[in-house]
């Protein structure tokens, strides 16, 4: 089995969420309700590394594939996630040097604040290898289940 996970499940209000690892074929540990308020962990017993969050907006298959993009970069797959979109992010650049972009990054927790047709609204957090954290804010658009543009504008 490979490193354990943590996935976190952010809801609106009054909504009920259905999910998963997109990538991943194995049933996730149970389910435990905590603070804050509209938010589910799901923690397994021991975790190695550190713990990585997703937000995941419910029933939103353009959202599923910008959590499965940012899943793939956790992972350290690039290769999926340059096949979830990572290519047209590229702009004409190379798989090596997109891939090596994320030397520096540790991990990426994206909230999935929207959701209108084929475009995903989100905030994203990255935490660099030295301790830092840069953060970012804009949308995905997503067709036929691939990234195929954005507009994002780092905050921090």
């Amino acid at each position: 089995m490979g490193p354990k996970k943590w996935l976190m499940v952010t809801m609106a209000a009054g909504t009920l969420a259905a999910c998963a690892v997109p990538t991943q074929g194995t049933a996730l540990p149970a389910v435990t309700v905590t603070a804050p308020p509209n938010t589910i962990v799901i923690q397994p017993p021991a975790v190695a590394a550190p713990p990585r969050t997703v937000y995941v907006t419910p029933s939103a298959p353009v959202a599923q594939t910008v959590i499965a993009f940012y899943d793939a970069i956790n992972r350290r797959d690039f290769l999926t996630a340059w096949n979830l979109g990572g290519q047209r992010l590229a702009k004409g650049g190379t798989y090596a040097s997109w891939s090596s972009g994320y030397a520096t990054t540790s991990w990426a927790g994206v909230t999935v604040r929207s959701v209108s047709g084929n475009t995903v609204y989100v905030d994203l957090s990255a935490r660099q290898t030295d301790g830092s954290l840069r953060t970012f804010s804009g949308s995905y658009t997503v067709s036929d289940g691939v990234i195929t543009g954005a507009n994002m504008k780092r905050l921090s």
